[in-house]
């Protein structure tokens, strides 16, 4: 799994100071060392770019960006494990059917709600069942006509549940972590309104209202007598939303904060002042085919349209001037993922030459025209990489969206879009959830990526076949076209090294777990 710290990422991050802004020379507590005894484990204040609960604390209403925040509230059928993978939590085993339309779960019955009640079949079914309250972004995928659409729970004894899928799911485990898996207690399920402003989770860990002003800071202490607090090394846990990014530094190197998610491009300056920097990879931003069949024109039925267009970008130089600190990249894969393969590098780096001469192979030696919609996000991205593809005649006319449904609707109209953010720690989810999911609503097939993926399903536990397997995926994704990767998104954290340990990730994900973070020795 990808991780990029400031042991293995010197490279990238001696990169990064040569073009960072100015460093601001800062004093504070934020990257000193001990000043001896105990380590200080009274409470750990972490810094985070949004309020982690602005619609209360029902954890379906979020996503995972809130995980670190609600998964010691929350218990959840599964979790993420240290390495990234998907373990068991409150379902301790996973039976599939034999052709993997239903999904059996038994259940841990042990863990307690604030009423007193514990978790059963029975409640894990009416929490599922809410699946099509449009208010629960994190059971969209659930719902009917959903890309993991569940068509049915039903209680099998007081401890086991059985899901029905409307198709074979695969390794749907992946699909039951927070938010979409956390199980809510029946006084929230009775009434969700309530968890406006009191969560109802049977995790070891609760909001301590008393201390905790809604939008600037959120306090979470352990509940007394729960078995699983022990599992959090400190005794508190203070969660402080800081907008502005380099407010967030300055808090982590003054020692405002112990630990805060910063950007890629102030991390120079938070190395520099001396407080402890650690960065994440693993998320890929990619330009993503809506159109491979050639429903909207020809030329994209044709794979070397697309690798002729990945070909033509300076991948260095657009990062450089509009993502400065992330690291650019050809695979669809991260770095440190098993499936990642160097040559794509080689085979796809900037080379304006070799994409006219793919072009003038595939048909359109003068090139083409094509309509891109854009929105305030992607603007500064699409408007770098049009001049490049530009240079090989193809010319991108880009259009503002007026609505967020005109910018979903155009899947069904336009070639491409994006940038789309991926991680990997699920691969069959990213094939079947948007390469033949929302993002194929031309239905288009692709033997070699559909192969992969079914050996990427067939390998689980043997470390060779899957890396195989994954290497197999990352290639016929990015030959085909399906994804034109631009960069590995960092996701990197400043630390006061006086108070942390070097804080560790699960797999890809830009957040800690919570009950990883511990006291520096």
């Amino acid at each position: 799994m990808s991780r990029l710290t400031t042991a293995r990422g010197a490279a990238v991050i001696a990169a990064i100071a040569a073009s960072a802004l100015a460093l601001t020379a800062c004093t504070g507590s934020g990257g000193g060392s001990s000043s001896g005894g105990g380590a200080d484990t009274s409470k750990l204040v972490i810094g985070l770019d949004a309020d982690q609960a602005p619609l209360g604390y029902d954890p379906l209403r979020y996503s995972s960006g809130q995980r670190m925040f609600f998964e010691g509230i929350y218990d959840a059928l599964f979790v993420l494990d240290k390495d990234g993978n998907v373990a068991p939590d409150l379902a301790t085993t996973a039976t599939y059917s034999a052709d993997q339309t239903q999904l059996t779960l038994d259940l841990d019955t042990s863990k307690t709600f604030a009423d007193g009640s514990t978790v059963s079949a029975a409640l894990v079914k009416e929490n599922l069942d809410d699946r099509q309250d449009a208010d629960l972004s994190a059971y969209s995928g659930f719902a009917t006509g959903g890309e993991n659409e569940i068509t049915d729970v039903t209680v099998v004894d007081e401890d086991t549940v059985t899901l029905t899928f409307a198709a074979a799911k695969p390794g749907f485990e992946a699909n039951l972590v927070f938010p979409a898996g956390a199980i809510v207690g029946p006084t929230g399920i009775a009434d969700r309104s309530s968890l406006d402003s009191a969560a109802d989770g049977s995790g070891p860990l609760e909001v301590d209202e008393s201390a905790t002003v809604k939008g600037n800071s959120y306090l979470l202490v352990k509940k007394a007598d729960a078995a699983a607090a022990k599992d959090y090394p400190f005794d508190s846990y203070e969660f402080k939303p800081i907008l502005d990014p380099q407010a967030r530094v300055n808090a982590a190197i003054s020692g405002e904060v112990d630990m805060a998610i910063i950007t890629a491009d102030t991390q120079a300056q938070v190395e520099s002042s001396g407080t402890g920097l650690v960065a994440n990879g693993g998320t890929i931003q990619n330009i993503i085919a809506f159109d491979k069949a050639g429903a909207t024109a020809p030329q994209w039925s044709d794979p070397r349209v697309f690798q002729a267009l990945s070909m033509a970008i300076d991948r260095k130089t657009f990062v450089s001037a509009v993502h400065a600190g992330e690291v650019p990249t050809a695979n669809a894969l991260p770095a440190d993922s098993p499936g990642y393969l160097p040559e794509l590098e080689t085979q796809y780096a900037y080379d304006p030459d070799a994409a006219k001469a793919l072009l003038a192979e595939a048909g359109y030696p003068d090139g083409f025209s094509f309509d891109f919609t854009i929105t305030a996000q992607s603007q500064r991205d699409l408007e770098a990489l049009q001049p490049y593809w530009a240079a090989i005649g193809v010319t991108v006319n880009l259009k503002n969206a007026s609505s967020t449904e005109e910018a979903f609707a155009v899947v069904q109209t336009e070639p491409l879009g994006g940038p789309i953010a991926l991680t990997w720690t699920n691969p069959l989810g990213n094939v079947f959830g948007v390469l033949f999911g929302f993002a194929n609503f031309h239905k288009a097939e692709n033997a070699d990526i559909q192969a992969a993926a079914g050996a990427i399903g067939a390998a689980q536990g043997d470390e060779e076949a899957q890396a195989t397997a994954l290497q197999d995926l990352n290639r016929s994704i990015v030959d085909a076209g399906w994804l034109i990767p631009l960069f590995e998104q960092l996701a990197p954290w400043a630390y006061n090294t006086a108070k942390v340990a070097t804080p560790t990730f699960p797999g890809a994900e830009p957040f800690p777990l919570l009950a990883s973070v511990t006291p520096a020795s």
